[in-house]
């Protein structure tokens, strides 16, 4: 099997001042029927303005004032009952509760039906249920690395990315950065980075873990007989009803292979969402990943890696007949030691690309393209959320947040 890799990269889009002044905002939480908060819940006005709450469960929503008034903000989170609201009821210190949305799991018992014979039909339903014509999506991608306390990267970009279709051509994706900022210096001072490394951005790394694309990097079918596969019931997904399939790599496999959860509809068998990590049986025999750190010849240098964990989540949204991609997480974890400058410590990277728009006739030009081994530049010396304009992105979380007030405060 093909390893998740992981490269990090972000890419970010702001458009002119003067539009930013017709611009409304809706912020606030989203929170469960406990009142916890609800991470990366999907949140849109109408097909063409989206956003997402980060990992506390907070959003910044940015949309026109003059917004169709029969139009509503819709919020919907897998397992929970879609919610809409009038714009009319906006404002920035929403308190949004979602209700969980009960399905009876009485067909998936009696119903004569394997969790690997579901797999197969989705992989093989792939062409029926993703747009194999080439596409383009409008994204918003943040990075952040870090080796212990000591941080190598606070990222973010918003990009322009070609999309290839899923199809067998292997067409390569394209993407253009539209803008971006790297909180890594402020003014001539460099955050405390005793390793001296930095995160090298390829967001195509990330976007060929897609599932629906690449299906042989976690769910090759050479690999079916090294998996258990559990059908674990039902959960509602915009009103549909969907198989919740777990999986494990096989007892006493001596390779490092994944645990993980997929999504697939009942109706048509789309994916339409997985996560993955490492399995814990099969973690002694991973290998190091460090492809995303732009660091040459690392044993002559006295670095060595050992890698403790990886993670892969995906999320689609359908538009018209299709599923198209609308969210990626992806994280990995190494011990770190470097043996000349008497250093150790646990590097962590992980990445998050959110996908606000989805134009299904390319718009951008793709002449001049971003580079694999790009690293992300444009050091700004504060983290100030104006910076975007009027573009939707993922607000960063309480701990980001505290950490940009430190780096300002020094």
């Amino acid at each position: 099997m093909n390893k998740v890799i992981l490269t990090i990269a972000l890419v970010f889009f702001s458009i002119e001042t003067i539009f930013a002044q017709n611009l409304r905002e809706a912020g606030g939480i989203v929170v469960d029927e406990h009142k916890t908060s609800l991470p990366y819940v999907s949140l849109k006005i109408g097909t063409q303005i989206a956003t997402m709450t980060n990992a506390d469960g907070e959003f910044l929503l940015k949309y026109p004032a003059g917004a169709m008034k029969k139009d509503s903000l819709t919020i919907s989170y897998m397992g929970y009952k879609n919610l809409k609201l009038p714009l009319s009821g906006l404002h920035q210190s929403m308190k949004i509760q979602l209700m969980p949305s009960v399905v009876s799991l009485k067909e998936i018992v009696i119903r004569p039906v394997s969790a690997e014979s579901i797999i197969r039909q989705a992989i093989k339903n792939i062409p029926e249920n993703y747009d194999t014509r080439p596409f383009e999506m409008k994204g918003f991608y943040r990075e952040v690395g870090k080796v212990d306390t000591n941080y190598l990267s606070f990222a973010e970009a918003s990009l322009n990315i070609l999309n290839g279709g899923y199809n067998q051509n292997n067409t390569k994706d394209k993407i253009v950065i539209n803008k971006e900022r790297n909180l890594k210096k402020l003014g001539e001072k460099e955050i405390n980075n005793p390793f001296n490394m930095a995160i090298d951005g390829a967001p195509y790394d990330i976007i060929s873990n897609d599932i629906a694309k690449n299906p042989a990097r976690i769910l090759g079918k050479n690999y079916f007989k090294k998996y258990k596969f559990e059908l674990a019931g039902s959960i509602a997904v915009n009103g549909e009803e969907a198989y919740l399939i777990n999986f494990d790599q096989q007892d006493d496999l001596k390779e490092a292979l994944y645990k993980g959860k997929l999504t697939i509809l009942k109706s048509s068998y789309a994916i339409v969402a997985i996560d993955v990590a490492l399995s814990p049986k099969g973690i002694a025999y991973a290998k190091a990943d460090i492809s995303f750190i732009a660091k040459p010849i690392f044993s002559l240098l006295g670095y060595s890696f050992r890698k403790l964990n990886e993670e892969f989540s995906e999320q689609y949204v359908k538009i018209n007949n299709y599923w198209y991609p609308y969210f990626y997480k992806i994280s990995s974890v190494h011990h770190l030691k470097a043996k000349y400058k008497h250093l150790e410590g646990k590097l962590a990277v992980r990445a998050e690309l959110f996908i606000s728009k989805i134009n299904l006739s390319p718009q951008g030009n793709y002449e001049h393209v971003m580079s694999k081994g790009y690293v992300f530049k444009n050091y700004v010396t504060s983290y100030n959320d104006d910076y975007w304009g009027d573009y939707n992105f993922i607000k960063p979380t309480n701990s980001l947040k505290e950490l940009a007030e430190k780096l300002k405060a020094n």
